[in-house]
């Protein structure tokens, strides 16, 4: 019996031991295989992008652009610092920086990463430079197409875009206008950037010799849409001043105007900011009008019926500053069966001395013997369109109060001009009429 059990416990022990083994190489045999695929870390680093430079830079804005890294998987993002700190990313080879400041110097730089977290080194570093609201701007070209640009992009009806000038901002745009007539380009480009405006020294290489203009215009970044206001540096008819307060309403009227200035180097040119509708404020000035539907009193984005405007405070300062100045208001109409092609007026039922209006009527027949004229002072039953709800010409005619009160009396030096389209506002032909009619009256 006690050797049984001897034997029992031998096989026992036999039996732990073989168990042990078997578990022992199982084990090790299911550890893996060198049969099975594997995984490699990726570890490359995207190569430095190269060539990174600016454009477009403005007082709080510059574009950044760079040559495209490589990576053996691919590229993430790209990381951009300015001094040094990351200001953003950018899945594309271009970022553009905002928030800066103006008249301020940054450096930036660029790295490229990847998906596994390779990061490249830095690019080139460059520095820019924002510019300044005390910088004159530079631009070059044909005035017509700059200054049509302006008109086409200009916000039309409904917008809401146009917000009135304060009588602060008012006398910085009266400072603005002397100093360009006193050629003193420096102090108007500073109180310029006082308002969000700029002065564009403009060289329109279309004409032979080249002219210069300078041009007090909104910046790009700023929602002052009181006008663009055109001098010449060195006008051939200094006395003569070209409006168009309604270019987005009457056709064509902006871009013969700036025809007319060019053609016929006048002293200045006046072209609104927006549609007359595009505000739903309503003027304090007398009068009516059914342009923005139904009879209504003028918008204040209508800058033939506001006195609260850089339209009107420019005019303002050039009247006074330039004394024999004379402003020809380009306006356009739909004509009825019983209309003439042109309405003119001076703004009363007065003759001046030198009858500006009667000349250029004569001059025009000259160009198109088609055309019929009616002339307010001359023609005294007639009573359509002759503006004599204009402020700029109750103003020009030394009204007590041009917002409300009609001239009575004239002063000579404004002259309010209708045009039916198809005659006179249709195309450039059509413009070239009233450019020579104004060469020939004002030589």
């Amino acid at each position: 019996m006690l050797g049984l059990k001897i034997e029992l416990l031998k096989i026992h022990k036999v039996i732990i031991a073989t168990t042990y083994i078997l578990l022992f190489v199982f084990s090790c045999s299911s550890g893996g295989s060198d049969d099975g695929p594997t995984t490699t870390a990726d570890t490359i680093k995207p190569t430095v992008p190269t060539n990174l430079t600016s454009s477009q830079t403005t007082e709080t804005s510059t574009m950044l652009s760079w040559n495209t890294s490589t990576d053996n998987v691919g590229v993430k993002d790209y990381s951009v610092f300015k001094d040094d700190t990351v200001i953003g990313t950018s899945v594309s080879t271009s970022y553009t920086a905002t928030g800066l400041t103006s008249g301020t110097s940054y450096s930036f730089k660029i790295r490229a990463s990847d998906n596994a977290g390779n990061i490249s080194g830095f690019s080139n570093t460059i520095n820019v430079t924002t510019t300044s609201n005390n910088q004159l701007q530079t631009a070059s070209g044909d005035i017509e197409n700059y200054i049509g640009n302006i008109i086409d992009n200009a916000p039309s009806s409904g917008g809401d875009d146009y917000s009135a000038p304060s009588n602060s901002q008012l006398e910085v745009c009266n400072d603005i206008i002397n100093a360009i007539l006193a050629d003193d380009i420096n102090l108007a480009v500073t109180k310029s950037g006082e308002i969000g405006y700029q002065i564009t020294e403009f060289t329109d290489t279309s004409l032979s010799p080249n002219k210069i203009f300078y041009i007090v215009e909104k910046k790009a970044q700023t929602s002052n849409f009181w006008g663009t206001y055109v001098f010449n540096k060195t006008p051939d008819r200094g006395d003569l001043v070209i409006m168009a307060p309604h270019s987005k309403y009457d056709t064509n009227t902006g871009k013969e105007a700036i025809y007319c200035f060019k053609n016929t180097l006048a002293r200045a040119v006046f072209i609104n900011g927006t549609h007359r509708c595009n505000s739903g404020d309503l003027s304090s000035c007398s009068g009516t009008t059914s342009a923005c539907g139904t009879s209504e009193p003028f918008r204040i984005s209508d800058m033939a019926h506001t006195t609260t405007s850089m339209f009107q405070s420019v005019t303002k300062t050039v009247f006074n500053s330039v004394s024999s100045s004379v402003f020809i208001q380009l306006h356009g109409f739909s004509k009825q069966a019983s209309d003439p092609y042109v309405i003119m007026s001076n703004g009363t039922r007065e003759t001046p001395t030198t009858d500006y209006a009667t000349l250029i009527k004569d001059a025009l027949l000259l160009e198109d013997n088609s055309l019929t004229f009616k002339l307010a002072h001359i023609d005294t039953n007639w009573t359509r369109l002759i503006g004599f709800t204009n402020t700029q010409g109750r103003f020009i005619n030394n009204s007590s109060d041009a917002c409300n009160t009609s001239a009575t009396s004239t002063s000579g030096r404004f002259v309010h001009i209708e045009q039916e389209k198809s005659k006179l506002r249709d195309n450039a032909a059509d413009w070239n009429k009233m450019s020579n009619a104004l060469k020939s009256v004002f030589n």
